[in-house]
């Protein structure tokens, strides 16, 4: 083996993260954590995953990546096929278009910028669920997801923020 093929591994390994910390979250979202008042939390951590990589470094979570991991959200998850795709590509593009505004913002606005996104995709999937269903659904554990999200944005945006210098340079 040559160094060049120990160097591309690295570099496809370093350039991979961003999808796979995502995937974790995914799956740590989708366990049912069995405590009071709190379901499981969905695409919420993902959603922290999407939002810090759309302002920071948009490429190294494209889209197409975005788009396997709201299948897999769908499929695991036990919703509609399709409504978790749809809520991140749509916070996704969201969020690049409005990088700019977030970009060198202080961490409170960075933070309450995902506040609000998140409070939107929750409405945005409680409303689609609430159209391909034909009855209005609880919004109680949309509520707490959003809220355990917002409340673990600071770690989960310091890790990646600590990822992304030591892995992504």
């Amino acid at each position: 083996m040559t160094s060049t093929f120990w160097q591309r591994l690295d570099l496809f390994a370093r350039s991979a993260s961003p999808f796979v910390f995502t995937l974790l979250l995914l799956i740590v979202g989708l366990v049912p954590l069995r405590l009071p008042y709190l379901p499981p939390l969905g695409i919420n951590l993902v959603l922290v995953s999407v939002y810090y990589w759309a302002i920071h470094r948009p490429g190294v979570l494209p889209a197409p990546a975005l788009f396997v991991v709201g299948l897999l959200a769908d499929l695991l998850g036990g919703g509609f096929l399709g409504v978790n795709v749809l809520v991140l590509l749509v916070a996704y593009a969201t969020m690049v278009s409005a990088r700019r505004w977030f970009v060198g913002a202080s961490f409170a606005i960075v933070w309450w910028g995902y506040a609000v996104v998140a409070t939107l995709a929750m409405l945005a999937t409680w409303l689609i669920t609430v159209l391909l269903a034909g009855r209005a659904a609880d919004l109680t554990p949309g509520i707490s997801g959003v809220l355990f999200g917002v409340g673990a944005y600071p770690l989960l945006a310091t890790f990646f923020a600590h990822a992304q210098r030591a892995l992504l340079r």
